[in-house]
């Protein structure tokens, strides 16, 4: 039989104000009604989302970036190479290097992502990297220059203004060898390059004295986003790098002019090639955040030179067995033009592209690797040059 409603509420007021009553009901374990006057209580509220850490497409637009980081917060946290990541960031300063942008996660994945498949013959490898000199140009909070370093190399970290305090906080904190124990990595203790922080104002030559060019690997993320910045930029890439120098840069796609004078005036002076998405790390990539591999070239292109087609395909790594077979058929017309009764008036009535396949073999034999490019310039040679040179590639 149910009680009514009045002895429910009399047995509750008598738990709430006869203290003694309600310590002898609980030591007998007697559960008493409640006594509910009011509404019900709302239900719990569901727990707050986890913090995306991946770039992905927005629903509305599929050329927007729904971003995990802003510079609204003062310490973002990334993970790379297992070590997780706690880097300072200034929402206050005006100025935009003490905020840990996009590009340069997508960078340091990149990194990750290279030196992990390619653990041993890549270029990011741990056993190439191990002692390289590495040089990051506007570095801001500098996680790209500390991918560079967990694999060993040598990394200066450069930026200018209030970023240095910040940039060199982030560098002793996330890879000093102290801080990377008390990360339980003590691998990376082992591993991890020298760290050096400096200024580098790019529009200054004068501060070019303070650093000991040619690097073998150049970093910049996200430094393309001005007009006016794309000169300066390229001025100090041309300063410190060298013919073997892997320039790597990363830039988010915002203006289509800043893009333009970007590819127009790097491409003159390098060989530019883009990464494809599928090279990326598949949770931090976006279709605007590009990645460019550039390649000095041995001759700057004159003022309204076009690039040739297909030129960023022949600058990709062949593989061996391609690289062999080009090489026996050039040298099967090698043989031809070196025969014994060859004479150099049978060599200088020759056509020019078998003088210049023939200067190609010679590069190739000595240890280089002929590009498309190296072939174009052969064959533009006056008839006398060419002759000299075949000479000397066949060694008469």
């Amino acid at each position: 039989m149910a009680r009514p409603a009045s002895h429910r509420c009399h047995a509750a007021r008598l738990r709430c104000f006869q203290p003694s009553f309600s310590a002898e009901v609980r030591q007998q374990g007697i559960r008493l009604p409640q006594c509910r006057t009011g509404p019900p209580p709302p239900p719990p509220l569901p727990p707050p989302p986890l913090r995306r850490h991946l770039l992905h497409r927005h629903r509305g637009s599929p050329d927007m970036l729904e971003r995990w980081n802003t510079h609204f917060s003062t310490v973002v946290e990334q993970e790379l190479f297992g070590i997780e990541f706690q880097l300072a960031q200034d929402p206050a300063s005006n100025n935009l290097g003490t905020t840990v942008w996009d590009a340069s996660i997508v960078l340091a994945k990149y990194i990750e992502k290279a030196g992990y498949c390619n653990s041993r013959r890549g270029d990011f490898s741990r056993t190439k990297m191990r002692g390289r000199q590495c040089l990051e140009l506007g570095a801001g909070m500098g996680l790209a220059g500390m991918a560079m370093a967990l694999q060993g190399a040598d990394v200066a970290f450069t930026d200018i203004g209030d970023v240095l305090p910040l940039l060199r906080r982030n560098v002793e904190q996330n890879i000093s060898t102290a801080a990377l124990k008390l990360k339980d990595a003590a691998w990376a203790a082992a591993e991890v390059g020298k760290a050096r922080v400096a200024s580098l104002d790019w529009s200054c030559p004068a501060c070019y004295a303070d650093f000991s060019p040619p690097y073998d690997f150049i970093l910049a993320a996200d430094c393309v986003y001005s007009e006016l910045a794309v000169p300066h930029l390229l001025a100090t890439v041309l300063h410190m790098s060298g013919a073997r120098t892997q320039t790597i840069i990363t830039n988010e796609f915002r203006s289509q002019s800043v893009h333009d004078i970007f590819m127009q005036q790097f491409g003159n002076h390098f060989a530019i090639r883009k990464v494809a998405l599928g090279k990326m790390d598949p949770n931090f990539q976006h279709p605007l955040i590009h990645i460019y591999l550039l390649k000095r070239r041995k001759q700057a292109l004159e003022e309204g030179q076009e690039q040739e087609q297909g030129e960023d395909e022949a600058l990709m790594p062949a593989d061996a067995a391609t690289t062999a077979r080009g090489a026996n058929e050039v040298q099967q017309g090698l043989e031809e033009v070196a025969a014994p009764t060859t004479s150099v008036a049978a060599v200088a009535d020759a056509p020019a592209t078998s003088v210049a396949a023939a200067s190609c073999v010679g590069d190739a034999t000595s240890g280089g690797t002929s590009s498309s490019l190296g072939c174009a310039e052969v064959q533009v040679l006056a008839p006398e040059a060419m002759l000299v040179q075949a000479l000397q590639d066949v060694k008469l």
